[in-house]
């Protein structure tokens, strides 16, 4: 009986013990930098333990898609500034804005300057649900009409409250919302990033707000 109790007791604490360790929260992705060509000017992220290996491929190859464009592209400038006689800039970087609950947000930018006043930076979002096991899209959030004109009213009062950063006369429509907008997620919902002059001046850069998941749940 005595052996049947700490056989019972024992099997109780191991059930316990290995629950304890199922209900752990998946580790975050490791994010390490790489150069391309070890070209400095070419930072680009890739991602360890992203849930499955096929999964961790996807996302590098996602990366690696990127920065191999980007060197397409920086060769170009470079050509173009020998040219056009200007000196050429290009260059990217990245910014992990989101590692936690199967969700990975990281911001790829690329600047570029081509001889004008000023260079202009491009940013474009790499958001992934590890569960789902898939890249996502303000339009996977985003799925109806209604809730895309949820958040772009938000927007448009967000930005009519501070004309001293976004256009003064900016209208409702010109809030432009689509699969290709930028966004990652955060907390309580998401951010979205806009470009250089969609809805605010050179001056202002790249606009970022933030969207509460009660704006469009």
């Amino acid at each position: 009986m005595k052996k049947a109790m700490i056989g019972f007791v024992f099997v109780l604490a191991f059930s316990v013990f290995t629950q304890s360790i199922q209900a752990q929260p998946t580790k975050n992705v490791i994010v390490e930098t790489e150069y391309y060509d070890d070209i400095e000017e070419l930072k680009y992220p890739q991602v360890k333990q992203a849930g499955t290996p096929k999964v961790t491929r996807m996302i590098n190859k996602d990366f690696r898609s990127y920065i191999e464009k980007a060197a397409e592209a920086r060769k170009e400038n470079i050509e173009a500034g020998n040219k056009y006689d200007y000196d050429p800039d290009f260059q990217t970087d990245f910014e992990v804005k989101y590692n936690s609950d199967h969700l990975l947000s990281i911001l790829m930018s690329s600047y570029i300057f081509t001889g004008g006043a000023h260079g202009s930076t491009a940013v474009e979002s790499f958001n992934y649900d590890l569960q789902a096991k898939k890249r996502i899209f303000l339009t996977d959030i985003l799925q109806t009409p209604n809730q895309l004109k949820k958040v772009q009213h938000y927007v448009f009062t967000y930005a009519k409250a501070r004309p001293e950063i976004f256009y003064p006369d900016l209208k409702a429509e010109d809030v432009q919302l689509n699969e290709k907008t930028a966004f990652f997620f955060t907390d309580d919902g998401i951010a979205l990033v806009f470009q250089q002059y969609d809805i605010a001046p050179y001056v202002s850069g790249n606009q970022v707000i933030k969207i509460p998941r009660k704006i469009y749940s």
